[in-house]
């Protein structure tokens, strides 16, 4: 079986059934998964035997399906997990650990994203749900010869190589993704669908859907990068660090005035997750659409029609969408993504970019699933009191209160680094933030008020 095939014929209605499952019988439990479902004890184990045509064991498509439910948003906890520690090893000159780091976030991202869609990465053996009720390995054994040689097995397909040639057969599919993805992007409560709408008459949802292929790479998800980045991952795992490169010192001011750009980035407003972030999105979308279309209107007053016909009458959006002084620049999150050169914060923007792809993938389907961010209480509950977000028994009744906590600080730590331009040594920027810097590298907050469902 080609990859290709498995990947067009995995199943999110079955994944959707799995998220009904995690509603029915586990929330009531404050669980999303059984202990006893055997992808979760030892699911490499037991899918091999699954897979394994001379053994009778099977694991049942149920427990496939709500594995794949639990998984997607476990896979998205961690990987912003992740990337807060990336951010952490940064900002303790680390930068081996900050690259390591930030490719699993990367690695995370692509997993939830993947088991949104019906696939279960694994290692060797993968699962796919083609339907609610049928499943399939890969790589899948088959019988070559006359007669068949039962003892062929096919090649195997490792985890990290699996995860990133899935990606791709995912991004360049006829079929996936589809234009739903336009619809996990809001401004002033608005989907990318709605907005494009009156953008122009020629921008219909089959170029929406063309468009979404080529977000996956104008957003830099080029596959080829997330393969270099997982040999660059290898090179600073295994290889000594420390041993060149002691004439240039890191400088800190640039890096913390860059980490509190992607901080800004992320901030959510009243109605929309990711304000600044998804802006900068649309502006790529509405140039796109302005490139192929070739309009004779302008493209401020294409972009212009577009928000008025919605009742939107916001002149500081208006100037940023078309690249009206001083919104001229891409935002600092898109330069980095582009940098082949190693660097910590070029994986950093890339995982960002596919973190905020796999937040609204994950909300899609566990809103598809009638699962409710608020019945998931006892999840965000562990997750805010492990990383230091609130004190047990302290769960904030709205997320966006974990931006509002961090909003002065960050602010102050770039106000600090501006006026003190001159120091550039991390124990003097300690020393001046001590209280602040605490939450610097808390990025993973996003997560929580990114999800929404």
């Amino acid at each position: 079986m080609k990859l290709g095939y498995f990947i067009r014929h995995t199943s999110r209605e079955a994944v959707i059934e799995g998220v009904k499952n995690v509603k029915r019988y586990h929330i009531p439990d404050e669980q999303i998964i059984s202990l006893r479902n055997p992808l979760v004890t030892n699911g490499i184990n037991a899918l091999k035997r699954h897979a394994n045509v001379n053994k009778s064991y099977t694991i049942g498509q149920s427990k496939i399906n709500t594995f794949l439910a639990a998984s997607s948003l476990s896979h998205l906890l961690d990987g912003w997990m992740y990337l807060s520690n990336a951010f952490s090893a940064l900002l303790n000159g680390d930068k081996g650990a900050a690259i390591h780091l930030s490719y699993y976030a990367e690695l995370r991202s692509a997993m939830a994203i993947l088991a949104t869609e019906g696939v279960g990465v694994f290692d060797e053996k993968h699962i796919g749900a083609f339907s609610p009720t049928t499943n399939c390995e890969y790589p899948k054994n088959f019988f070559k010869g006359t007669p068949p040689n039962t003892s062929y097995k096919q090649p195997t397909a490792r985890t990290h190589v699996f995860t990133w040639d899935a990606m791709e057969k995912w991004a360049n599919s006829a079929y996936k993704p589809n234009s739903e993805i336009l619809r996990i992007f809001k401004i002033r409560g608005f989907d990318f669908i709605e907005l494009t709408e009156f953008f122009h008459p020629g921008a219909t949802p089959v170029l929406s859907v063309k468009i979404v292929k080529e977000w996956l790479k104008d957003w830099c998800f080029d596959i080829k990068s997330y393969r270099n980045d997982r040999d660059n991952r290898n090179e600073v795992s295994y290889r000594p660090q420390r041993i060149k490169g002691f004439e240039k010192p890191l400088d800190f001011n640039s890096i913390i005035t860059d980490l509190t750009l992607f901080w800004e980035a992320l901030s959510p407003s009243q109605r929309d997750r990711f304000m600044l972030l998804d802006t900068y999105l649309l502006r790529k979308l509405f140039q796109t659409l302005y490139v192929k279309l070739n309009p004779a209107q302008t493209f401020e007053e294409l972009v212009v029609n577009a928000f008025e016909q919605r009742g939107l009458h916001d002149q500081t959006l208006i100037n940023l969408l078309s690249f009206t002084a001083p919104y001229q620049n891409d935002h600092l999150i898109f330069r980095h993504a582009r940098v082949d050169e190693l660097t910590p914060l070029s994986i950093m923007a890339r995982a960002t970019l596919l973190l905020r792809i796999a937040v609204g993938l994950v909300s899609q389907l566990y809103r598809s699933g009638d699962v409710t961010k608020n019945e998931l209480g006892f999840v965000w509950n562990s997750y805010g009191i492990d990383n230091g977000f609130w004190p047990s028994g302290s769960i904030p009744a709205d997320f966006d209160v974990l931006w509002t906590d961090v909003q002065t600080p960050i602010a102050d730590i770039k106000h600090d680094i501006v006026n003190n331009s001159t120091t550039n040594d991390l124990f003097s920027i300690r020393l001046r933030n001590n209280s602040r810097m605490v939450f610097l590298p808390q990025i993973n907050r996003a997560c929580l008020w990114g999800l929404d469902f």
